[in-house]
């Protein structure tokens, strides 16, 4: 049994950073795009695939969330606190 050298990361989703996730993203699309692709192979790849663009998908909207929450606790100061000004009575 061989092992497919086109799946750099075979750590689980959780574990891998997002970079490294659309890298591999793209490596198996280059590879699925291959017209000798193994037909054994190609399920495998679809699978890993989802996994990817599940965790891609978690990981942009936990940045959406932390970002919203950073504008609203921006929204949330008093002018003269937000430009670094002491408050003046």
């Amino acid at each position: 049994m061989t092992t497919d050298d086109t799946t750099p990361d075979s750590s689980t989703p959780d574990e891998t950073a997002y970079a490294d996730a659309v890298a591999e993203l793209e490596q198996i699309l280059t590879a699925l795009e291959d017209d000798n692709i193994d037909v054994d192979a190609l399920a495998s790849k679809v699978e890993r695939a989802s996994q990817l663009i599940t965790l891609c998908r978690d990981r942009i909207g936990a940045a959406k969330v932390q970002v919203e929450q950073v504008v609203a606790d921006l929204d949330h100061q008093p002018e003269d606190q937000a430009d670094g000004q002491p408050e003046a009575e």
